[in-house]
């Protein structure tokens, strides 16, 4: 870890190949409330090809008040980004941005003055809204939004019980990772796969050590959704991610857990079934054949992935 400075809060952005989009998530850094001698931005890029190299050059030559360096990290996988991160950071706060997503205005200012005001929480997640970037996908529904990133708990703050924070909007004490180990590099995305699970098993595992976690609502992150991302196509990947990470994740922690994971989703086949009836009922068919689409790629992820 670096030395103590007068930076208080870390903001990772860990990209590959998002040139379209990181110039619009950059903007939303320039517009934040906490005063700019408080916050740091690291881009750790992990081997775009790309020019988002040049456009954080600019972004730096634009912004000389923005305390922000470069780290290249040469092994592949958004975990490996993450942990570079994380040893990079001066902040005794850090935070992990998307490249395809914008902080609300105040979300620096919150964090900082909610981990000041609750010194035994270490680890907190917020709300993650959605900006579409073209129309609404027909499909979207409240059983699949999680699928572009939506989380919205509600408007209280709340200890963490039984969800977990999600990725495009999670903060540390830089200091807990002096006790813990930090994102499980066997896990989570790499190159352009859709796989994921890091968030949700370093999440448990802090928990499991008795970790006090919170949700704080007015930390919000808007979460980019290109016209691309609304294909069926972009479902069936990160479906099928998401079921293999799954299975990756529960074997890790041995069989009898992946046994559990079978049961939860087949108990998940039954509530996607009903609630495909219901759309069915009410002159929806295009929504209830998805979200059985849906239910299939998760499935043969985690029951048939040979990754």
């Amino acid at each position: 870890m670096n030395e103590a400075s007068d930076i208080r809060f870390s903001i990772i952005i860990c990209t590959y190949n998002r040139e379209e989009l990181l110039p619009l998530a950059l903007d939303s850094i320039i517009k934040q409330t906490l005063a700019r001698n408080k916050f740091e931005v690291i881009l750790v890029d992990n081997n775009s090809s790309d020019s988002s190299p040049e456009i954080f050059s600019s972004f730096m030559k634009a912004n000389p008040g923005i305390n922000a360096r470069y780290v290249k990290e040469t092994s592949q996988g958004l975990s490996f980004a993450r942990n570079r991160g994380i040893s990079e950071a001066c902040g005794d706060l850090i935070t992990f941005m998307d490249d395809d997503a914008l902080l609300d205005p105040d979300f620096s200012r919150v964090n900082v003055e909610f981990f000041d005001k609750h010194h035994g929480v270490n680890a907190i997640g917020g709300k993650i809204l959605l900006h579409f970037m073209a129309g609404k996908p027909f499909w979207l529904n409240p059983f699949l939004s999680s699928l572009l990133g939506y989380f919205n708990p509600g408007s209280k703050e709340a200890r963490f019980r039984r969800t977990y924070f999600r990725g495009s909007n999670m903060s540390f004490r830089l200091s807990i990772f002096d006790r813990y180990e930090p994102f499980n590099t066997a896990l989570g995305r790499v190159g352009k796969n859709l796989e994921g699970s890091e968030e949700k098993e370093i999440f448990y595992r802090l928990k499991n050590a008795g970790e006090e976690i919170w949700y704080v609502p007015d930390a919000i992150v808007f979460h980019l959704v290109p016209e691309e991302r609304t294909g069926l196509d972009f479902i069936r990947r990160q479906a099928g991610g998401a079921g293999i990470s799954q299975r990756k994740m529960v074997l890790s922690r041995g069989r009898i857990y992946y046994l559990f994971s079978v049961i939860k989703e087949l108990a998940k086949w039954g509530i996607s079934i009903v609630l495909s009836f219901f759309y069915l009922l009410t002159l929806r068919p295009r929504i209830s054949l998805v979200l059985i689409k849906f239910r299939y790629w998760v499935s043969s992820g985690l029951f048939f992935s040979k990754h």
